[in-house]
Parts: structure tokens; sequence; C-alpha cells
């Protein structure tokens, strides 16, 4: 019986991708579905604010679409996108990636059109670069694109995820579930050289990566129970001359306080833990040891029916040691 159908288009073809209830009943199980892309679901089938559309061109690509039915795709793709196509189906996607053959992953966030924005180096040869927190892997890609030499760190298994102990109470089977499938597959169909290494945020060591030119840290901090913490072990890894960017969620209901730093706690509602303002976001950077802080661009979180789910702001931080230095 099939329970839900998206249609995707590219290459010039409209492809029909169903769900049967057997794959789907996997789907809602599974970790990443249950404390990532259900809250993200959920987000994207709420109305904006002000109950109509906050403007910009509708985004006609698919941001919600999991799974699929292999057979759908028969006859409309040559034999080798096809095969890509079902590996593709089997994974639950994060981010959207562009790959092979004209395909895409069917990711929850689509990053694509806000790279512009986070204030990454156009040519990054020579340079090395992390990418915390990588899920599927857009933005290590997207620095490997530009020339990087490029690490990314994530959990190992969702039961490394920084969630409530009763949570994990409650559901350890479903936790012990290993994390990476779409970055391996990703990574093997980009041909990409990226390594990925399975450790927390907060056991981030000069030690054992080296130190780096560009820390990318992404949509991280609001689902931290102490992004304090983390912040200060991205500087740890953060090479003097080089630079962290920071681009995560704040609340404009706590903006116009003038250098007062209030944080929001959402209690883990949508698997978040605090959602800050920007001046809480600088200070944080500030007391991890980056100084100066220079804001790179505010910009809306949409959803794919085009609502604003939330405002985003990009942040450039630069270690306090080079400060010193040049003065």
């Amino acid at each position: 019986m099939l329970v839900r159908e998206k249609r995707l288009r590219f290459a010039g073809f409209e492809v029909a991708i169903a769900t049967d209830s057997k794959r789907a009943q996997r789907i809602r199980k599974s970790p990443a579905y249950r404390y990532f892309l259900r809250p993200a679901l959920n987000l994207l089938q709420r109305p904006a604010s002000n109950g109509r559309h906050q403007g910009g061109r509708p985004d006609t690509r698919s941001r919600v679409t999991r799974g699929g039915d292999p057979a759908e795709l028969e006859g409309l793709l040559s034999p080798e996108a096809a095969a890509v196509a079902r590996r593709v189906a089997e994974i639950e996607w994060y981010h959207t990636i562009d790959l092979p053959y004209g395909l895409k992953t069917p990711g929850f966030v689509d990053n694509r059109d806000e790279v512009h924005l986070y204030g990454l180096p156009e040519d990054m040869s020579g340079m090395r670069a992390l990418d915390v927190g990588t899920f599927d892997g857009f933005w290590a890609l997207e620095m490997e694109r530009r020339g990087a030499s490029v690490v990314a760190t994530d959990i190992g298994r969702w039961s490394d995820v920084d969630i409530p102990l009763r949570w994990r109470e409650q559901d350890p089977a479903h936790l012990d579930v290993p994390t990476g499938a779409g970055f391996r597959l990703a990574r093997e169909l980009l041909q990409s050289k990226v390594e990925r290494f399975e450790t927390s945020v907060y056991d981030l060591s000069p030690e054992e990566l080296g130190t780096f030119d560009v820390v990318v840290v992404s949509d991280l901090l609001q689902h931290l129970r102490d992004p304090q913490r983390a912040l200060e072990m991205v500087y740890s890894v953060t090479r003097e001359d080089g630079c962290v960017i920071v681009a995560e969620v704040y609340n404009p209901d706590l903006e116009g306080f003038g250098e007062v730093a209030l944080s929001q706690f959402k209690a883990m509602v949508n698997h978040t833990w605090y959602v800050h303002s920007t001046a809480t976001l600088k200070l944080m950077l500030n007391v991890a040891g980056f100084n100066p802080v220079d804001e790179v661009s505010r910009f809306p979180l949409r959803g794919g029916d085009c609502h604003v789910m939330a405002q985003k702001v990009t942040l450039k931080g630069y270690p306090w040691q080079r400060k010193i230095r040049e003065n």
C-alpha cells in the first residue's frame, strides 16, 4: 500500500517517488527521523507567524521526500543513474546534495542557495578545513569543492545525541544505530576525499585532529546542552590565523536589548535546547576565545513551501591571539 507520493524534477524528467507502508514504518522508527527529520517536518508544516508567505521565489525543490520505490525510476533514467537513485532512496537524508547524473539527495534542509551567505573563502586551495557536525556532509563537500583539505566530524551512533537521560531510558534500542550512511554514499558518488572522524564536538582536540584554517559550525549549537563548552573545543582546533564560521538560528524577539545577552530555553522541543539572541551568540564566541567576531549575514530559514520557519545569523570569529599579535 502506497502511503506517500512525491514528484521530483531533474534532467528534464518528472519522477514519482512512492513510499510503501513497510518502508515508511522503518523510517518513522529511525533515530534520524525521530530526533531530527520529524521535528524539521513539523516546522515545515507550520504557517508563518503572519499567516502568509514571506516573499522570495517559491522553492520547487523537494525538501521532505524520503525513500522511494525504485521501480518508479525504471525507464526514465539510464541504468547507471537508476542504480544510484535506488541507493539514494534507501537513506533518510538531512542535506540536499547534488549528485552525478543530475540527481540530488531528497534532504530536509537545502543550503544550496545560502552558500554565499556563509562567508567562505572563494578559493580555499592549500587550506585545511573542519566541518563540525557534518551529518550528510554538505558543507564539507562545498569546502572541498573550493580546494580545501577537509575533515568532517560527527557522532558515531545516535545514542551519542545530546538528549535528556529519560529519552535514552525510554528508547535505547532505536538509538543504538550508526550514523553516516548519507555521508558515505555522497562521498563515494562524488569521489570525495573528505575524512570523517566519529567524535563529539565536546571531544575536539588538536592532539587528535590537528588545527584548521577554517572551521564551520552550522545549525548545531541549538541542539547542544552545553554550546559554550562546544565553542571552546572548536577554539582549541582553530589556527591562530584561522577563523570559525558559525551559522545558527536566533530569536528575533530577544533582539533590541542592546548588549544584554538573552537566550530562550526550548526544553528540547523539536530537538532544540536553546535559541539565542545574536548578542548571546557573539558573547559566547568571545568567551570561547574569538575576538573580534564579525557578522556576515542574516537571512530567513525557509521551509519547502517558502514559509519562513526561523531567522539565522552567520558569524565569523577570529582567535584573540591574532588581535594581540596585530596590536
